[in-house]
């Protein structure tokens, strides 16, 4: 039931390592070892310096037992759900930009029409998800998006809608008023920040 709410919510929403490669040098034909190491004024430097810029890799590390379990958990959930994420925010760009260049009755009509294609790319999966997966998905989804879920589905369902969504949801454990705070999600923000290019969610 959890998930059918989740799949339910992100449908009228939206619906929805450091690569280092060596090169040798190229050198005198059959320098000996002590002409390979030996350095002073008498070795003749090549014109050009190699530069190689290594991408910054964050260091990760943790005092307990518990942090750590909590950073694998949180980490497996983020990397299961970015998929849906990332269609959710392509998907509620595009729903903003129809619902302000079109008239009432067409906006209603692709609303519906998007809604029929995501259910039936993502119903299956989406009901899979557990409880703590799903829980993700809301705070990405409002992360990305710059607004809680309660507010996304009234914009685009209408207020009752979304007080009727509330009023399940907080039966099942959700808050869809819930803010992201990143100050509060310091975990989930380490975690989006080690993932770096891989954490790509541009519309």
């Amino acid at each position: 039931m959890k998930t059918t709410l989740i799949l339910f919510i992100i449908l009228i929403i939206n619906v929805f390592n450091i690569h280092a490669q060596t090169k040798k040098l190229g050198v005198r034909n059959n320098p000996s070892l002590e002409e390979e190491v030996k350095y002073g004024p008498e070795v003749n430097y090549p014109d050009s310096i190699f530069i190689v810029n290594l991408p910054d890799v964050p260091i990760i590390y943790f005092k307990t037992k518990e942090e750590w379990t909590q950073y694998y958990k949180y980490k497996s959930r983020i990397v299961k759900v970015l998929p849906y994420v990332k269609i959710a925010k392509q998907l509620h760009a595009e729903l903003v930009a129809e619902k302000e260049n079109s008239k009432k009755r067409q906006y209603k009509k692709y609303r519906k029409d998007v809604e029929k294609e995501m259910r039936a790319k993502f119903e299956k999966e989406l009901k899979n998800l557990t409880q703590g997966q799903g829980e993700m998905l809301f705070k990405l989804i409002n992360r990305e998006t710059g607004n809680n879920s309660y507010n996304l589905i009234k914009d685009i369902k209408g207020g009752f809608q979304a007080g009727i969504l509330q009023l399940l949801a907080k039966r099942w454990g959700y808050n869809l008023k819930d803010k992201y705070d990143p100050n509060q999600e310091k975990m989930i923000e380490l975690i989006i920040k080690e993932l770096g290019p891989a954490y790509n969610v541009k519309s």
